[in-house]
């Protein structure tokens, strides 16, 4: 018997759903803490996490503004921002990993990369940053030169796909102009 229900696509999403945070305790390295969204329990900790969405439920990105605001006034961080949405793969990641475990890693990372920043009409990836001490919110990075010379950043909220690892990608839509 099955734990849920698949024909009931509401409950089957949110028992998927996950929230993704930066792990700080993780000094040298950049990892990611991965806990429920239904019991808020941390599942585990990875070096590369892939997130798929659709129309009805996108990935998102939340930052809770008591907790931006806390980090501007004590200057010292908290997990107040996460990445909301169902994992597809995974590269995880534990303490007692040795040197060769942590190659193989960095391999299934780029490897994961490559094979899921796949292409799509009406959409672009484009790196997303936070940094709690400029923004209020997820930030996007438009760095094509055939559009600006300079980097655009912009907002961002909801994306079709996320490849989170130690720089983070976002497949959003593409907002051409008209001309």
């Amino acid at each position: 018997m099955p734990l849920y229900d698949i024909t009931d696509t509401k409950k089957a999403v949110a028992h998927m759903r996950r929230e993704v945070y930066r792990n700080l305790h993780w000094k040298d390295e950049t990892v990611y803490s991965v806990r429920k969204c239904s019991d808020g329990l941390v599942e585990g900790h990875a070096y590369t996490i892939i997130m798929d969405g659709n129309t009805k439920h996108p990935v998102t990105f939340a930052v809770g503004p008591k907790g931006n605001q806390r980090v501007r006034d004590e200057q010292r961080k908290n997990v107040h921002a996460v990445i909301r949405g169902c994992i597809v793969n995974a590269v995880w990641a534990y303490a007692e990993m040795d040197a060769f475990e942590k190659g193989h890693a960095k391999d299934a990372s780029d490897y994961f990369k490559q094979q899921y920043m796949d292409e799509r009409e009406g959409y672009e990836w484009r790196e997303v940053l936070y940094n709690p001490y400029k923004y209020r919110t997820f930030m996007t990075r438009d760095t094509n030169p055939f559009r600006s010379v300079e980097d655009v950043i912009e907002p961002v909220f909801t994306a079709r796909k996320v490849i989170i690892g130690p720089k983070v990608w976002a497949q959003v839509k593409a907002w051409h102009e008209e001309n």
